[in-house]
């Protein structure tokens, strides 16, 4: 059974909007790192959008003030895997247009392709992307791990709840260090 690593919009428009990201971006980084070493691929998502925004749907309130500051736009910074993360030769990056990483894109078909049955969740925000994410792969039949200390919301407590009370009953919980620590006894 192959796992995959999927970063969810681990990308500069975002953690500039984010506080005290350092510490995250430390941890994510060692957990790639050991990912890499013990070649578990990774594939990284970001959000972008289309000049003029014809993705934006007028019942789309989230994405009208994404358009309303001019952000996320194809080629922009803001759309660019963060360094500290930045992929290796080879890893996919794949755009999304809406909140989750299966919507309207080739991640489902990238990951059979992989022959993934188990994806490893790590990424930004817990309660957007992560969310939307995640209850789509266990729709899709995947065994799910979610790195908790490796996905980050504006709000703590929202965090807390899905990763205790919604994620809990479907998927892995765990940190990265013991996600890790399984890598090392597997090899």
């Amino acid at each position: 059974m192959e796992t995959v690593l999927l970063i969810l919009d681990v990308q500069n428009g975002v953690i500039d909007r984010l506080e005290n990201t350092e510490p995250y971006l430390q941890r994510l980084a060692s957990t790639v790192t050991a990912a890499r070493k013990h070649n578990i691929k990774v594939m990284h998502v970001v959000t972008s959008f289309r000049p003029g925004y014809p993705e934006k749907h007028p019942n789309n309130s989230s994405l009208t003030a994404v358009a309303a500051r001019g952000a996320y736009l194809d080629g922009d910074d803001s759309v660019q895997v963060h360094p500290a993360i930045a992929p290796a030769a080879r890893e996919v990056v794949l755009t999304k247009r809406r909140v989750s990483a299966f919507f309207s894109t080739e991640l489902n078909m990238l990951l059979r392709c992989a022959s993934a049955e188990a994806i490893v969740v790590a990424g930004l925000i817990t309660s957007g992307a992560v969310l939307s994410t995640v209850r789509q792969a266990m729709d899709l039949d995947y065994r799910i791990t979610i790195l908790e200390d490796c996905c980050m919301d504006r709000d703590e407590e929202v965090h807390r709840i899905l990763m205790q009370k919604v994620f809990a009953h479907k998927a892995q919980i765990v940190s990265a260090e013991k996600w890790v620590k399984g890598l090392a006894k597997e090899s």
